[in-house]
């Protein structure tokens, strides 16, 4: 149920036409308000997917290959999603928000962060795919290092 419910939040967001930083101009907010909620959200469902995930990678919940799977598909899906958020004007980095102000400083670092992750997590999706936790972990462990990099830097 929960996997269904995510999926389908997901396609919600995904039909509202963001999916790169290019598309900034074409956005499913109209403030910066709507915008860091956004970004906050699609971030959110991200980490609980990743969360699903590291119990598995770590052994604290039995691997299931499907669920593994499906997991990665969504985190994948959603990587494309929060980066407009960061790009609108008052959401820099805007109110009752974790973002600091060193992403605005430093976007060309920010947003090679955030493409990196997406392809981290495309090679994430195809190691879930052999269904071999010794192809997973490192496909993880890249993506968890470049999660754990962006927010040492970029979140308080």
């Amino acid at each position: 149920m929960k996997n269904t419910t995510v999926s389908a939040v997901l396609a919600g967001v995904m039909c509202l036409g963001v999916s790169t930083f290019a598309h900034a101009d074409k956005h499913a907010f109209n403030d910066a308000e709507s915008a860091v909620k956004y970004r906050q959200s699609a971030l959110s469902i991200m980490r609980d997917n990743f969360a699903a995930m590291a119990a598995m990678v770590k052994g604290e919940e039995q691997y299931d290959a499907a669920v593994f799977s499906n997991r990665a598909s969504d985190f994948a899906r959603l990587t494309h999603i929060p980066w407009d958020g960061f790009a609108v004007e008052g959401a820099m980095p805007g109110d009752d928000t974790d973002a600091l102000p060193a992403i605005w400083d430093n976007w060309e670092d920010f947003e090679s962060r955030a493409n990196q992750l997406i392809t981290d997590a495309d090679s994430l999706v195809d190691a879930a795919a052999s269904g071999s936790m010794d192809e997973i972990k490192p496909a993880f462990m890249a993506a968890a290092k470049n999660c754990k990099g962006c927010h040492d830097q970029y979140k308080d």
